[in-house]
C-alpha cells in the first residue's frame, strides 16, 4: 500500500525500521496527523495537498452544562490552536470544528475499563464518520499526565513567535483548550527541538465565523475527496475546482471549501480578488504558467531550513523564487480593472506584501551567488564554490 494513501486517506500508522547489522531498528514512525519524522522523503516527489493537522479534545460537565476544550496543531505552517466552547448531547459543535479544520488524527483520554461514558461513544462515532483516527493517551492527576498545564505557560512562551506573554492573552482564560494544548505538545515532542523555539503562532478559532458543516453534510455535497472515489477527480467538488499550481494553494483551497465565510465583507472581498482574475486573462495565466507552475511547496521547504535539515538543492530553490519576485510583483501591478477597489485590494492583498518580504530576501540572493556554484546547479549538481573557502580551494587544486 503507498503510504501517503495509507496516512492521509486510510488513517493508517506506520512504523519505519532498519536492520543494524544483526539488529532491527525503530527509525522513525508516523501517524495521520503527525508526520514529522516522515515528511521530508515522504513528500520529497509527491505533492501534500492536504494539512496533517491534529488535535486534543477534553471533554466534561460544568454547570450541567457540556465543556469542550480542544487544541490543534498543524506542523506544515507551524501553527498552534485553541477553541473552547459549550456543546450540546450530540456534540454537534466538535463535529463542526473537526470538518472546518480537516482533522486527521484526535487524540482523547484513555477511557476507564467497564465504565459506561456515553459521550466517549458519541465522539468515536463523529471521528469514525469523519475518517479522523484516534489516539488513546493516560489522563490522571500524576505529573506525568499528558493534558497536565503544570508547565503549558513556560512551554508556549518559548513555541510562540514574538515577545509574547501567554498570561496576557485572552486564551489564558481558556483552561480547559489549554489543557489540551499541553496534551498536543507533548503528543508532537515540540519541546524536544530547540528549533521549534519561536517559530508558532497561536490561533483562537471561533466557530461563527464560518458556516456550520456536519459529517453527513459534508459528504452529501461531495466537497472533498474521499477513499470511496479511488484516483477520480471528477467525483468531488475539490477535484473539479483545483487548479492550483501549488501545494500549498491545494491546501489553502481545501481549507476554504470546509470553512464557508459568513461574513459579508470578507466574501466580497474574496469575490473581487477572483474577478480581477476571470476578467483579465493575461494576468491569469501569466501567473499560472510563467510564475506559479515553477514555485515549489516553500512551507515544507522552509520548515527543513527551520530544522537545520535543508539541502543545497533547497536553497537553490529558495533563490529561484526570490530571482522571480520582481517579475512576479511587476505581473501582479498591471492588473488590468476599471474598479479601482479591485485595484486596491490586490495591492493591500500580494503586491505590498511580497515587496516587503522581497527587501529582506534580497540579503539570501546576494548571499547565494556568493557562496553556491550556479553552473554546476543548471547541470543538478548542489555545491559550494570552492573558492569561497581556503580548505576547498586546495582541495579542488589537488583534484587539478
Amino acid at each position: 500500500m503507498n503510504i501517503v494513501n495509507a496516512l492521509l486517506n486510510k488513517q493508517l500508522r506506520i512504523t519505519i525500521w532498519k536492520q543494524f547489522k544483526q539488529e532491527w531498528r525503530m527509525i522513525s514512525q508516523a501517524s495521520p496527523g503527525n508526520l514529522q519524522q516522515v515528511e521530508e522523503f515522504l513528500f520529497s516527489s509527491t505533492r501534500m495537498d492536504s494539512a496533517p493537522v491534529v488535535i486534543a479534545v477534553n471533554y466534561g460537565v460544568s454547570n450541567d452544562q457540556k465543556t469542550v476544550g480542544v487544541s490543534f496543531a498543524d506542523t506544515t505552517i507551524n501553527q498552534l490552536g485553541v477553541s473552547q466552547f459549550i456543546d450540546n448531547d450530540s456534540f454537534s459543535n466538535l463535529e463542526t470544528l473537526i470538518i472546518q479544520l480537516g482533522v486527521k488524527e484526535c487524540i482523547l483520554p484513555t477511557s476507564n475499563a467497564g465504565e459506561k461514558d456515553f459521550d466517549r461513544k458519541k465522539i468515536n462515532d463523529i471521528l469514525s464518520r469523519c475518517n479522523v483516527a484516534l489516539t488513546e493517551v493516560k489522563k490522571s492527576k500524576e505529573p506525568l499526565d499528558e493534558f497536565n498545564t503544570k508547565n503549558i505557560v513556560q512551554d508556549l512562551n518559548r513555541l510562540l513567535e514574538g515577545d509574547i506573554n501567554v498570561e496576557a492573552l485572552p486564551e489564558y482564560e481558556m483552561k480547559d483548550a489549554l489543557s489540551s494544548c499541553a496534551c498536543i505538545i507533548s503528543y508532537l515532542k515540540l519541546m524536544a527541538n530547540d528549533e521549534n523555539f519561536g517559530k508558532f503562532t497561536l490561533n483562537n478559532h471561533d466557530l461563527s465565523q464560518y458556516m456550520r458543516l456536519d459529517g453527513p453534510a459534508l459528504d452529501a455535497l461531495n466537497l472533498l475527496p474521499s477513499v470511496r472515489d479511488g484516483p477520480s477527480k471528477s467525483s468531488n467538488l475539490f477535484g473539479l475546482l483545483n487548479k492550483c499550481r501549488t501545494s500549498q494553494g491545494s491546501r489553502l483551497f481545501a481549507q476554504w471549501l470546509k470553512q464557508p465565510l459568513l461574513s459579508l465583507n470578507e466574501i466580497t472581498k474574496r469575490q473581487d480578488i477572483v474577478q480581477a482574475f476571470v476578467e483579465d486573462t493575461d494576468l491569469r495565466q501569466t501567473m499560472q504558467e510563467a510564475h506559479l507552475h515553477h514555485i515549489p511547496d516553500l512551507h515544507r521547504i522552509s520548515k527543513k531550513v527551520l530544522k537545520g535539515s535543508a539541502s543545497l538543492q533547497d536553497v537553490v530553490r529558495i533563490y529561484q523564487v526570490v530571482l522571480r519576485l520582481p517579475a512576479l510583483i511587476t505581473c501582479l501591478k498591471n492588473c488590468v480593472s476599471s474598479n479601482p477597489v479591485i485595484v486596491d485590494l490586490i495591492k493591500t492583498t500580494y503586491t505590498t506584501n511580497l515587496e516587503e518580504h522581497y527587501v529582506h530576501l534580497t540579503k539570501l540572493e546576494e548571499l547565494v551567488v556568493t557562496t553556491i556554484d550556479l553552473d554546476a546547479a543548471d547541470n543538478h549538481e548542489y555545491m559550494i564554490k570552492a573558492e569561497y573557502n581556503e580548505e576547498l580551494q586546495r582541495k579542488f587544486l589537488k583534484l587539478l
